[in-house]
């Protein structure tokens, strides 16, 4: 299941436990959306009880196929090491963007990081 929330350039998405397709058809669309209307997106991913995804949740990630991943400027994931790898690897299209892990317990950590010029 995944969670959505938008303030700003900031999108604040919470994973939990295992994610399907239409998640990812969910998170492409808002994605999409955020960044036809903001300059600069900003994007923090909580990892809270993940289990994963499913096999066809995974190839979707990977194809992920946004406007323009110019406009992506920070991603910040936070999670448990395990996930660290794959998510990154699911992200691969976003290299231009900066990507910071976060450990759980850094949490107002990554949110203080992901929004230091978001709110420009």
């Amino acid at each position: 299941m995944i969670s959505i929330y938008k303030e700003q350039s900031t999108v604040y998405i919470v994973a939990q436990h295992k994610l399907d397709a239409k998640d990812y058809e969910t998170l492409n669309l808002e994605l999409t959306d955020h960044i036809k209307t903001h300059p600069q997106v900003y994007w923090y991913i909580e990892m809270e009880n993940f289990e994963g995804w499913t096999a066809s949740a995974y190839w979707k990630g990977i194809e992920l196929n946004l406007p323009s991943q110019e406009h992506l400027k920070r991603v910040a994931l936070v999670g448990s090491v395990k996930w660290q790898e794959q998510f990154i690897e699911v992200l691969l299209p976003f290299s231009k963007a900066h990507i910071k892990f976060f450990k759980p317990a850094e949490k107002d950590n990554a949110k203080e990081w992901i929004e230091k010029n978001s709110k420009k």
